[in-house]
C-alpha cells in the first residue's frame, strides 16, 4: 500500500487495517507463544479511534496474561447463525476482566453446492452455454472449443448463504459486524502498540507535500512564445484527499524546466476577508482547478477516477465514485468561473439506450428503472475531443464490464453548455459496443492528442480502433484519413495475438506478440495502411546490418512506448528539433528498464522485412544501484526536450529526474526535479539485496530483501523475524520500490522479503505464462520454496542450493519467526501456500483475497468473471475443473491441521479488487467471510486465531 493511501485510510478512521497488519507482524519478534495471547486477553476492547491520543484502560504491549483455555471451534454439529451473534454479544465494551470468547461460527449448510458445467434451462432440450439469457448465465466464452462438464459437477458451498448481492440482509450484516467486533476484541490488548505505529507512520510521512510540476504548453515557437500552465497536485496535513492545482507559465521565461517553488509554500495562511485558511502558493498565481477535499466533505466515501483538462485548458472533466462500487459519475468544471455541471442521462427518443427492447433491463446502463434525470454513470474514464466541446466516455453492463463507447457534445458553437434534458438535443452517439463478454474496452488519447484510441481486449487477445481527432492534418503528413466520425480498426482480433499502438509522426508503433513471440516486439506501419501484413520490425543499423530493437525474444521485454516530438531546445531560445524520440519501458535481467530511441530519417527506404521508420540511436538509462524501480513520470507535453522519469529502490526514496532526450547517457545533464523527503530517514541504516532461490523444478526465482543493517550484527544471535510478500498473477511485477510504511518493521529488525514468483512479469511474458491455466501451481510452489529457503536446511531438503551470495537470506529465520502476506490474487497465493505447508508460517495476512476460485469462476453473474477465464481457465469446462478445484484455497484446507494465525481483510462494497491498469481480480466480500469460517471449521484446536476485518462502508 502506498504511503498516501495509508494517510487516507488513517484519516478516514480505518483504525484496524494498516496498524493491525503491522501489529500482527511485529508480534513475531516477541518472545513466547504470542499467538496464544491473541486468543485470550485481559484487556477491554478499545473505546475510541486510533487518532485519539488519550490513554485508557490497562493495556500492555506484547499481549495480555496467558490463561489455560482452549481455542474452541465447532465441527461436530451445525448451528444457527444466531448462536454466533449471541456469542459475539458477549464481547461487551464494558468488559474489564479476563474473558475467553469464541469466534463467530456461522451456520454451515452441508447441502449447498455450486453447479459447474452444462445446465439445461427448464423447458429446454439443450444447454445454453455461450450466450447469457435472463434465466441462464454465460457458461463459457463464445470462442472456446472446450467441452463443458456433462453431466455437471457439484462444488460444496456450505457458506453460500453469506453471499448477498444487495448487501442488506440483516443476518449477513450481523455476522460481519460480529467478526469485526471479535477481531477488535482479540487485539484490544495492543492499543499502545497500535498508537505507537500510528505515530511512526506519520513521522515517516511528509503529509504536506506536492508532486513535480509538469508543463502543458498552449502555443508553439511560430506563434511567438511558449505559454501554458504548470500542473501539479498538493497534499495538506490532516486532509484525506489532494488538491489539483496549476500556475501559468510566464512567456518571458525561456527555461522549460519547473521553476523553484515559492518560500512559505508549506505554511498555512489566513484570508483576512473570510478567515479561510490554506497553504501558501507553491508557484506564483496558483489556482486550484479541482478541490477534492471540498468534494469529499460530508461524504462517507469518495474516489476520483479520471481527471482530464480540455485542449484549450479552460475546463476540467472528472469522474467520481461516491459509493465505493467503482461506478462513476461525470462532471465538467469551468476553471475560471468555478461552475460545475453534472452530465445527466439523456431522455431523447433518439437515444438507443432507452429503446423498449427485451435486453434493456439486463444491461447496467440500460436499466429502464433508472430515473431519466439521474446522472450519467460510466466506468471512470473520460477523454476530450480535439476542440474541447465533446467528451468520450464508456459505460458498463450489469457484470461491471466496460463495453459501450459514447460521444457526448457538451458545448455548442458559442461555448454554451448543452443540457441533456433539452428535448431539442439528440442523445449521445454510440460509437462502439463490445458484444463479446470476455472482452472489455478502454479509451485513451494519443500523447500528441491526435487520435482517440479504443482498445478492446481480453487477457490473451486484443484489437485497437482509432478516431482521427484532427483529420485536416492527414494530407500534410502524406497519409489518408477516414470520415471524421468513423472508428478505424488497426487489425482485427486474432486468438492469442495481443497488440497496442503509439502514434509517431504518421506511423503506428505497434507493440505485439504476433507470430507467437514470448514477449512483445516493436513494429511499425503507416497510418491508413494498418492491416497486420504491413507491420514491419523497427530496426537500428549496426555496421549497416539491420537489427530489430525489440524482437520479442526472451532476453528483453517491452511494456510501452511514449513518443516525444521536441519543438524546443529548452535553452535561451526555442528552436525546432528535427527528430522524434521514443521512450520505451520494459524489462531486462529481471529489472525494469527505460530506453531512449532516437528515430532517424536516414534509412526510411522501403523494405519487405523492415519498417521505413528506423532507430538511429538506442540508449538504456543506467543507475548506480543493482536493484531498483524506474518508470515514466508525469509528462504532459510531447513537445518538450526532456522526459521525466521516476526512480526509487528498496532503500532510496522516490525522485523525479528530467533526462534530456538528445543526451540521455550524459549523467551530468540530468536534473533531479524533486526528491521525496522522508522525515527522520537515514538511508545508510538500511541495506537491500537481490538474489535467486532455486525452485523444486530448477527455476531460479528472483528474491529481493530489505532490512536494517543491525540485522547483520544479530545474525549469529538466532533466527530473525522475517516477512515474505508475494503476488504472482496477471503478469504483474512486484518492483523493488521504496515504501515508508515498511520502516516500522525494518526498525524492529524484521527482514522484509519480496518473492518474484512465476505468474508475475518480472522476467517477461514467459514468466507469466509458466503459472497460469494448468500451470498455476508453479506460483504456489515458488512461494513455498522461497519460504523454505528462508527457514533454512530444516525445511528445504537441500533443494535450494544457491550460488548467489547473500548477507541475509538462507536460514535467516525459522517457521516460528516467519510470516507471509498477499493481497487480492496474492491472497490466493498465500492461501494455497498455507494448504501446502501450514507449518511453515507463524502468521499470514490475506488482504481482500481471491480464495474461492472454483465457485467464483463458475459463476459469470459475478462482475468480470468471464473476463477472468483467460487467466485461470473456466471450471465449467472439463479441461480446467479438476485442476482449479485442486488448488482453490477454500476447497483444500487440511482437516485437523495446525494453521498459523491469519488476518483476513475484505470490503463490503468491493465489486472487485483492482490492481490498477495491470489487472483486475474478481472479489466480493463473501469470499473472505466464507474462507474465515471454513478455516475455523477445518483446522485443529492448536491453530492460531483466524481474524476477519471487514470494511463495512466501502472497498477495503
Amino acid at each position: 500500500m502506498a504511503w498516501r493511501e495509508v494517510i487516507v485510510e488513517l484519516h478516514q478512521g480505518h483504525r484496524a487495517s494498516m496498524p493491525l497488519t503491522w501489529i500482527c507482524l511485529l508480534l513475531l519478534s516477541a518472545d513466547g507463544p504470542v499467538c496464544r495471547a491473541w486468543m485470550i486477553t485481559t484487556a477491554p476492547p478499545p473505546r475510541r479511534s486510533i487518532q485519539s491520543r488519550e490513554h485508557t484502560g490497562h493495556h500492555r504491549r506484547g499481549g495480555g496474561e496467558r490463561h489455560d483455555q482452549r481455542w474452541y471451534r465447532r465441527t461436530s454439529r451445525s448451528h444457527t447463525a444466531a448462536s454466533a451473534f449471541d456469542n459475539a454479544a458477549a464481547i461487551d465494551d464494558d468488559v474489564s476482566s479476563p474473558i475467553a470468547v469464541m469466534p463467530p461460527m456461522p451456520f454451515r449448510d452441508e447441502a449447498s453446492f455450486v453447479v459447474a458445467g452444462e445446465i439445461i434451462p427448464p423447458g429446454a432440450t439443450t444447454a445454453t452455454t455461450t450466450t447469457a439469457t435472463a434465466t441462464m448465465p454465460l457458461r463459457q466464452s463464445p470462442s472456446s472449443s472446450n467441452p463443458l462438464l456433462s453431466p455437471p459437477r457439484y462444488i460444496p458451498n456450505p457458506y453460500g448463504w453469506l453471499r448477498d448481492e444487495t448487501r442488506t440482509n440483516v443476518t449477513v450484516l450481523d455476522h460481519l459486524h460480529a467478526e469485526n467486533k471479535y477481531t477488535e476484541h482479540m487485539t484490544s490488548h495492543l492499543v499502545e502498540l497500535r498508537e505507537d505505529l500510528y505515530r511512526e507512520f506519520l513521522s515517516s510521512i511528509q503529509e504536506t507535500d506536492y508532486t513535480t510540476p509538469a508543463l502543458k504548453t498552449t502555443t508553439t515557437a511560430t506563434e511567438g512564445g511558449i505559454g501554458g500552465y504548470w500542473y501539479y497536485t498538493r497534499f495538506e496535513e490532516g486532509e484525506s484527499y489532494p488538491r489539483y492545482c496549476r500556475a501559468p507559465r510566464s512567456s518571458s521565461v525561456d527555461d522549460l524546466y519547473p521553476p523553484p517553488v515559492n518560500a512559505g509554500w508549506d505554511v498555512i495562511i489566513t484570508n483576512p476577508n473570510n478567515n479561510e485558511t490554506r497553504l501558501g502558493p507553491l508557484l506564483t498565481d496558483e489556482e486550484v482547478y479541482l478541490d477534492v477535499p471540498s468534494l469529499a466533505r460530508d461524504k462517507k466515501y469518495l474516489a476520483t477516477g479520471a481527471i482530464a483538462i480540455s485542449p484549450n485548458q479552460k475546463h476540467v472533466a472528472y469522474t467520481l465514485d461516491e459509493r465505493g462500487g467503482e461506478t462513476c459519475q461525470l462532471y465538467v468544471r469551468d476553471i475560471e468561473s468555478s461552475k460545475v455541471r453534472t452530465l445527466m442521462r439523456y431522455h431523447s427518443n433518439n437515444d438507443d439506450r432507452n429503446d423498449d427492447d427485451d435486453d434493456a433491463t439486463a444491461e447496467g446502463d440500460d436499466d429502464l428503472n433508472t430515473p431519466l434525470d439521474a446522472p450519467q454513470e460510466c466506468d471512470g474514464s473520460v477523454v476530450w475531443n480535439d476542440v474541447g466541446d465533446a467528451l468520450f466516455y464508456v459505460t458498463m453492463d450489469a457484470a461491471h464490464r466496460p463495453y459501450r463507447l459514447y460521444r457526448r457534445r457538451v458545448f455548442d458553437f458559442d461555448g454554451h453548455w448543452i443540457d441533456a434534458r433539452d428535448d431539442r438535443v439528440d442523445g449521445d452517439e454510440l460509437l462502439m459496443e463490445e458484444e463479446d463478454e470476455t472482452f472489455n474496452i478502454r479509451i485513451s488519447k494519443s500523447f500528441d492528442g491526435r487520435y482517440l484510441l479504443v482498445r478492446s481486449s481480453s487477457k490473451e487477445s486484443s484489437e485497437v480502433h482509432y478516431l482521427d481527432l484532427r483529420p485536416e492534418l492527414a494530407s500534410s503528413q502524406g497519409g489518408t484519413s477516414p470520415a471524421k466520425n468513423d472508428l478505424v480498426c488497426i487489425a482485427k482480433r486474432r486468438p492469442k495475438v495481443l497488440y497496442r499502438v503509439t502514434h509517431c509522426q504518421g506511423f503506428w508503433l505497434v507493440q505485439t506478440n504476433v507470430g507467437g513471440l514470448p514477449n512483445l516486439s516493436l513494429k511499425a506501419c503507416r497510418v491508413g495502411e494498418e492491416y497486420l501484413e504491413t507491420w514491419k520490425d523497427v530496426v537500428r543499423y549496426d555496421a549497416d546490418a539491420p537489427v530489430p530493437v525489440f524482437d520479442g525474444g526472451h532476453e528483453r521485454s517491452l511494456d510501452g512506448v511514449t513518443v516525444f516530438n521536441p519543438s524546443f531546445e529548452g535553452g535561451t531560445s526555442p528552436s525546432p528539433l528535427p527528430l522524434s524520440y521514443g521512450v520505451v519501458t520494459g524489462r531486462e535481467d529481471g529489472m525494469p528498464r527505460v530506453w531512449i530511441l532516437e528515430f532517424s530519417d536516414e534509412k526510411r527506404q522501403s523494405s519487405n522485412d523492415f519498417s521505413p521508420l528506423t532507430v538511429g540511436q538506442m540508449t538504456r538509462l543506467e543507475f548506480d544501484e543493482d536493484a531498483y524501480d524506474v518508470g515514466i513520470g508525469g509528462n504532459r507535453d510531447p513537445s518538450l526536450p526532456y522526459v521525466v522519469i521516476c526512480y526509487d529502490s528498496l532503500i532510496t526514496p522516490p525522485s523525479h529526474i528530467a533526462v534530456p532526450l538528445h543526451r540521455p547517457s550524459d549523467l551530468g545533464a540530468r536534473r533531479i526535479l524533486k526528491a521525496k523527503d522522508v522525515p527522520g530517514y537515514n538511508k545508510d541504516s538500511y541495506a537491500c539485496e537481490r538474489t535467486t532461490v532455486t525452485s523444486r523444478d530448477g527455476k531460479a526465482i528472483p528474491v529481493s530483501l530489505v532490512y536494517h543493517r543491525d540485522v547483520l550484527k544479530k545474525r549469529n544471535d538466532g533466527p530473525v523475524p522475517t516477512h515474505l510478500y508475494g503476488y504472482g498473477s496477471y503478469g504483474a511485477s512486484i518492483e523493488a520500490s521504496f515504501r515508508s510504511t515498511r520502516l516500522p518493521l525494518l526498525n524492529r529488525k524484521v527482514v522484509y522479503v519480496l518473492a518474484h514468483v512465476r505468474g508475475g512479469g518480472e522476467l517477461g511474458r514467459p514468466w507469466y505464462d509458466e503459472a497460469k491455466y494448468l500451470t498455476k501451481k508453479n506460483s504456489f510452489n515458488d512461494f513455498v520454496d522461497v519460504a523454505r529457503w528462508l527457514a533454512g536446511d530444516a525445511t528445504d531438503d537441500g533443494l535450494n542450493t544457491n550460488p548467489v551470495e547473500s548477507s541475509v537470506g538462507r536460514g535467516i529465520t525459522t517457521p516460528r519467526k516467519l510470516s507471509c502476506e498477499g493481497r487480492s490474487a496474492g491472497g490466493l497465493l498465500v492461501g494455497a501456500s498455507l494448504n501446502q505447508h501450514p507449518e511453515l508460517f507463524r502468521a499470514a495476512i490475506l488482504g481482500v483475497p481471491f480464495v474461492d476460485v472454483a465457485c467464483t469462476m463458475v459463476d459469470a453473474t459475478i462482475p468480470l468473471t468471464s473476463l477472468e477465464w483467460e487467466e485461470w481457465g473456466n471450471p465449467n469446462e472439463e479441461k480446467f475443473f479438476d485442476y482449479i478445484l485442486s488448488y482453490s484455497p477454500i476447497n483444500n484446507i487440511k482437516n485437523g491441521a495446525e494453521y498459523p494465525a491469519c488476518l483476513i481483510t475484505g470490503g463490503l462494497n468491493d465489486p472487485r479488487v483492482q490492481v490498477r491498469v495491470t489487472c483486475s481480480v474478481l472479489h466480493q466480500y463473501w469470499e473472505p467471510a466464507k474462507y474465515s469460517a471454513e478455516l475455523r471449521h477445518r483446522t485443529c484446536d492448536k491453530s492460531g486465531p483466524i481474524l476477519l476485518k471487514m470494511e463495512m462502508d466501502s472497498g477495503s
